[in-house]
Formats: C-alpha cells, structure tokens, sequence
C-alpha cells in the first residue's frame, strides 16, 4: 500500500478527532448555558426556547406540512462497488430554511438559521420499489396521512427532471467556455451529478428509501446562538437577531427536548473522537509494521 493511502486516512481520523471536540464543545455550552427568555435577551451565546412562528413558511416536500427547516433525501438500494453487497447509497438530497420568529410568551426575536445545526424530528421515512419493507414511518402528531408509493415516485420523477434540468443548462455554459476552462468544469459537474445517472427513469423497478426531516411551525424548540443588534429593526420589538456568531459558531436549532438532544450530541461526539483516534493509531500501526518496528 502506498504512502498517500496511509496519509489519506491518518488526515480523515485527525479531521474527526478535532471535529469530534468541537461538538464536545457544542455539547457543553448546550448543557451549562442557562436559558433566557425573550424579553430580557443579553447579547451574545444564548439558550432559548420557544415556537417557531412567522408568515414565512416552508411547505416540506414529502409530507406536505408548515415548516421553517426541512431536510429529505431519497436513497438507492444499490451494489456496492468493490464486492456485490448492497447498501442504501444517497442519489437525491433537498434542503431548505426560512427566517422565523422565536415566541416563548414573553416576547418574539427573529432567528436567521443560516448555517444552524438542527436536530429535528424525522416526520417520515418510507421504502419503495421491490423488497421494500412495508413498514413506514410516519409522526403521528402531524395529522395528515403521508405521501403514498405512487406519489414518492411522482416527487422522485420531479426532483430528477428538475436536477437534469439543471445539469444541461450547466452542460450549455460549458460547452461555451474555452477548451481548457471546459475540461475543469466538466469535471466539477461529474462531481455534482449526485449519482443521478445510475438510476433510470423507471423508478417503480428500484428499491428506493424516502426520509424526511422537518422543524415544523408552532412546535416548541430549543436556540443556542448568538443574539446580535438588528442594523435594520422594524419596531421596538425587532431589535435583535438570533444567527451563527463570528467569534462564536455554536449555533444549534433544535426541537427535541433538552436532555435529549443533549445526550445526542454528546453521543455523536464521542463516536466521532474515538473513530478518528482509531483511524489516527491503526495508520501509524501499520506503517511501524511494514518497517519492521511492530
């Protein structure tokens, strides 16, 4: 094996290894920065909780809901590629965030989510296609039936046509660059392809996985971010703007409850720090071995 294999993965256990401590880090500041409320927010790292409200709602993708944050991604049952198992590979992935207002009864503060890490709840996970499980996932305080198979597939037919869509407007502009320019983004577009073209239009014959995740509107949620002065308030009750800080990037939406997402996040860090730390001290292993120290 050669000498950038090694490197390559000693590099990816040291990147997990530091991100690991930074979501210690989140961690901690989730779990000793007291809550405030609305009405006496200081500037700075703050904790709240409250409903998300505001006229600007998102409509999420699968289950048709009121949200301000949703995440869905399709997933294909497919071959892996250096053995003939199988396992759930992401083709397709939608992300979208709105601006809200944060109630929690003793006044309301506009969240800009931009660049937030949520953990928020999954409102829908289904299987189509063949072998599929019948079992779905479906929160059952949302009120409303969930997509069925014919209409996952409908989305799914939407989402490609509009990601081909795309790619042969990119394709166009390509094609009017200079040869040199051309090959460079040509290649940048392979990359942005999302594995769209392993899969054919006839969707119904794939085994194929639909999750959703949403923070749904006028559900109580969980802040920590940086309360900074609004530069352009429109009464006295818009003063300030819950964001991502730039001396402090903590910056967490969530809708579970405290302890919950607490141990979460704790757990995720953990995994991440003991897994780059293994990857970390198995590189150097090895490499001692192949020179006969081991």
């Amino acid at each position: 094996m050669s000498t950038l294999f090694f490197f390559f993965f000693f590099l990816v256990g040291g990147f997990l290894f530091w991100l690991g401590f930074r979501k210690y880090r989140e961690y901690r500041l989730l779990a000793d920065t007291p809550r405030a409320a609305v009405r006496a927010i200081p500037m700075g790292l703050v904790h709240l909780n409250g409903r998300p409200t505001g006229e600007n709602c998102l409509t999420s993708p699968l289950t048709r809901i009121p949200c301000y944050y949703y995440k869905a991604w399709v997933e294909l049952w497919a071959v892996k590629v250096k053995d003939d198992s199988k396992e759930w590979k992401t083709i397709r992935t939608e992300a979208d965030a709105r601006v809200f207002s944060l109630d929690d009864g003793t006044g309301k503060v506009t969240v800009i989510p931009n660049n937030a890490d949520f953990y928020v709840t999954r409102t829908f996970q289904a299987e189509t296609g063949p072998g599929a499980r019948s079992k779905r996932l479906l929160d059952p305080t949302l009120g409303v039936p969930g997509p069925s198979n014919p209409e996952l597939l409908d989305y799914m037919q939407r989402v490609s046509e509009a990601a081909q869509t795309a790619r042969a407007t990119l394709n166009a502009a390509v094609n009017a660059m200079p040869d040199s320019a051309a090959k460079t983004a040509d290649k940048v577009l392979l990359g942005m392809s999302g594995g769209g073209g392993q899969i054919s239009k006839d969707f119904s014959g794939q085994r194929l996985r639909f999750t959703e995740e949403c923070l749904i509107a006028d559900r109580q949620c969980n802040i920590l971010g940086t309360c900074v002065e609004n530069p352009t308030p429109k009464d006295e009750h818009d003063r300030n703007l819950i964001q991502k800080g730039t001396n402090e990037s903590t910056f967490v939406i969530s809708d579970k409850a405290e302890g919950a997402l607490e141990k979460k996040v704790r757990r995720t860090a953990l995994s991440m720090i003991l897994v780059g730390a293994f990857l970390m001290v198995a590189m150097v292993a090895l490499v001692l071995h192949m020179d006969g120290w081991l």
